[in-house]
């Protein structure tokens, strides 16, 4: 099961997911944020994938997909960074902090498309 929540603000369009990125969460994932997008004229877009636990082949190919349309990653834990950095093509594009249990935070990724 995956939840994702829209943060739709002035300056930037943020989806935070939890859960698993599998299966058919691939495509309704895909599917919000082929909705959103439309919408955002310009202002930044991101993705929080501190609450993920799983990606599958086709949650990978959704992230890569993203990535090249500008899409930032925000990730907390190794395992999902290295999922990110392998379905991207880039090393570092979401980096991994230290963190207090139970207070999710990440660094977005600094990265451009075609700046790798």
């Amino acid at each position: 099961m995956l939840r994702i929540t829209i943060h739709d603000s002035s300056r930037e369009l943020r989806m935070k997911l939890e859960g698993k990125l599998s299966g058919p969460w691939v495509e309704e994932l895909r599917q919000c944020w082929r909705t959103a997008s439309s919408t955002t004229a310009g202002r930044a877009t991101s993705l929080d994938l501190s609450e993920v636990d799983f990606v599958d082949s086709g949650g990978q190919a959704l992230l890569a997909e993203m990535y090249r349309q500008g899409v930032r990653f925000e990730a907390a834990t190794p395992l999902i960074q290295v999922l990110v950095d392998e379905g991207v093509g880039c090393p570092a594009c979401a980096t991994v902090e230290e963190k207090p249990a139970g207070k999710p935070h990440g660094s977005l990724c600094r990265s451009k498309p075609g700046k790798r």
